[in-house]
């Protein structure tokens, strides 16, 4: 489950000149904090998750730029969780910081985040046009209230607006993810044709 600044890091390598209505769906997935509705939003709760998102793929309007960045975020976190998220638990192993390594981890997240929102240089602007979205326009049957998806955009927003600039995350390297974004975007094109 990557941050909201990975999400949007790999979606400017799929799409550059994306919509807003594509960045928007890009982090939308992550709306509720509720576990197990997460779980069953990215497709967690189903044993074969690659056939569960090939199937997603197959139901969604594809040409619809919100439903698009939906899809790649979901793809982005399968990604994620195969590796990115493994590497994490075994380095908490191998050191010994079993004790609430998970929520480390979500910590971490939000460290990786605002590490990246600080320090490339349009992200600032993106979530200017982020917040700026008329959240009205979205049309879709995916599971997200618009009322749910404007509160948790202004959450966001208000998170990376007031965030340390000189956090850096513990475990995850900038080339790391940085290298995850463009492989994850490389993957993606091929996945989608």
């Amino acid at each position: 489950m990557p941050a909201t600044m990975i999400h949007l890091l790999i979606a400017r390598e799929v799409e550059p000149k994306a919509s807003d209505l594509f960045w928007v769906g890009n982090f939308a997935p992550d709306y509720t904090d509720e576990r197990e509705c997460k779980d069953r939003i990215h497709l967690r709760d189903i044993a074969d998750r690659d056939a569960a998102l090939k199937d997603l793929k197959a139901r969604i309007d594809i040409s619809d730029d919100f439903e698009r960045g939906w899809l790649l975020h979901l793809f982005a976190d399968f990604c994620w969780d195969i590796k990115e998220f493994i590497d994490y638990k075994n380095w908490a192993e191998s050191t010994g910081k079993t004790d609430n390594w998970f929520s480390n981890y979500r910590e971490e997240g939000s460290f990786v985040t605002f590490y990246l929102y600080h320090n490339l240089p349009w992200s600032s602007s993106l979530l200017n046009q982020i917040k700026a979205v008329d959240i009205g326009k979205i049309k879709t049957s995916l599971p997200v209230t618009l009322q749910e998806l404007g509160l948790y955009r202004d959450v966001i927003y208000k998170k990376h607006m007031e965030s340390d600039a000189n956090i850096k995350p513990r475990f995850y390297t900038a080339n790391l993810l940085t290298e995850f974004a463009k492989t994850t975007a490389y993957k993606y094109r091929e996945w989608i044709e």
